[in-house]
């Protein structure tokens, strides 16, 4: 993977994760009419998790930045 294709990757998990914020504001308004809880619970849990993975894939992508900017030095 080139620098520019792994620079676009962690661009596109940034606005996912944008995305994903929005998405977990909206759903926390609408929380407040909902009358299933479980559901309402497996929602979140569900864009929490994917919140994590996507940031734990960004870190992974800026850290191989960083090692070929280092060894390139």
């Amino acid at each position: 993977m080139t620098d520019h294709e792994r620079l676009s990757t962690i661009q596109s998990y940034a606005w996912t994760l944008e995305l994903l914020g929005e998405a977990l504001v909206q759903h926390d308004e609408m929380l407040e009419c909902e009358h299933n809880p479980q559901l309402s619970f497996r929602n979140t849990a569900g864009i929490h998790q994917a919140i994590r993975i996507i940031s734990r894939l960004a870190s992974e992508q800026v850290g191989k930045l960083e090692a070929m900017r280092e060894e390139g030095i």
